[in-house]
């Protein structure tokens, strides 16, 4: 089926990580599959929400919260996958899901749905407006500990923090999933169907391993 009057905006998050990467390399060779023009807007968590809302969005590439979503259809196969994990400097303990951080001041990046949602039990939340923030809170005792995903790490060697380390094991390791709008819910079954085939022939994986690849490359040695 051909879609070429078709053009896209998809949002992204505008913190540049693997799940993104490997986002936006699988849906931009199935939407190329699938002759539809497609552009990706890295946004603020918050600022994406609003625009959401406004019916400004076609898409998000990036989205882990298995809550309905307001006039969207989610695209039922995982396109990226994100391992979160705790962060500390002088706090020891095994984590055991979301609840065994109840004790700490928990760190966390604002307007991340996800896990404003894990943490919505968690009595001492301390959010951040980026990673970089919320690394340097963490530094200066405004948090016990931080979630954030096992791959910003990466950040950690940027800043130069040598003393911040990942309790295992991780909390969780979840699927990342792209959403359409409503309005765009006739590409969903063929979208779908794309990314299954790229599942079989081992695209998706090869995209993904690249996706890390080039991450770590930016990542200081």
């Amino acid at each position: 089926m051909s879609h070429a009057a078709e053009s896209l905006q998809i949002y992204v998050p505008d913190v540049e990580r693997p799940s993104r990467l490997m986002a936006e390399k699988i849906l931009t060779q199935a939407f190329n599959t699938m002759h539809v023009n497609v552009s990706f807007a890295p946004l603020p968590g918050l600022r994406m929400q609003v625009m959401w809302r406004e019916g400004k969005l076609d898409g998000m590439a990036v989205r882990a919260l298995s809550t309905d979503l307001l006039n969207g259809i989610k695209v039922d196969f995982p396109v990226a996958y994100e391992e979160a994990v705790v962060y500390t400097i002088n706090k020891k303990f095994t984590p055991n899901g979301y609840d065994s951080l109840r004790p700490y001041s928990v760190g966390y990046i604002a307007g991340t749905a996800y896990f404003e949602d894990r943490l919505k039990n968690t009595p001492e939340r301390e959010s951040a407006p980026s990673i970089e923030s919320l690394f340097k809170k963490l530094e200066v005792g405004r948090s016990d500990i931080v979630v954030e995903s096992r791959f910003s790490a990466c950040v950690l060697k940027k800043l130069g923090l040598q003393d911040v380390v990942i309790l295992e094991p991780a909390l969780e390791r979840r699927p990342i999933y792209t959403y359409l709008h409503m309005r765009h819910k006739d590409l969903v079954p063929e979208l779908e169907s794309v990314l299954k085939t790229m599942e079989d022939d081992g695209s998706i994986k090869k995209l993904q391993d690249l996706a890390i690849a080039e991450y770590r490359q930016k990542c200081p040695a």
